[in-house]
């Protein structure tokens, strides 16, 4: 994953995305993580993709916060300090640049971010 390739506000989203998992205790960086934040943008962008696909934005909440509640958490004293990225959400990244790239754009955007995901089987 090359960083310098994502746009600012995909950048944005993959550093909340981060966050948010090291604030969960959750040890790995998973395309759930990803997801949860895609889907709480003020925006509404992923949600009216969502929508205009046929799909129900409200349901995909639900699922991803069910999804989370069943993530493994650390406490302690040594929770929080390292988050190690998985193989799935690195899959997605590797999926969003090539679409990217067959797309013929320069950067990652959000959209291939949420395109990522759908394509990706095991996120």
């Amino acid at each position: 994953m090359n960083i310098e390739k994502y746009t600012e506000r995909a950048r944005g989203f993959i550093q909340s995305a981060q966050t948010f998992a090291l604030g969960k205790g959750h040890q790995q960086f998973l395309p759930i993580h990803l997801l949860k934040v895609l889907l709480d943008d003020p925006e509404g962008l992923s949600s009216g993709l969502i929508e205009r696909a046929g799909g129900d934005p409200k349901i995909a909440r639900a699922e991803t916060e069910a999804a989370l509640r069943k993530v493994p958490a650390v406490s302690g004293s040594g929770a929080g300090s390292q988050l190690y990225l998985s193989r799935e959400v690195a899959k997605v990244f590797d999926t969003a640049e090539s679409a990217a790239q067959k797309a013929g754009d320069s950067f990652v955007t959000v959209e291939r971010l949420l395109l990522a995901l759908v394509i990706e089987k095991d996120t």
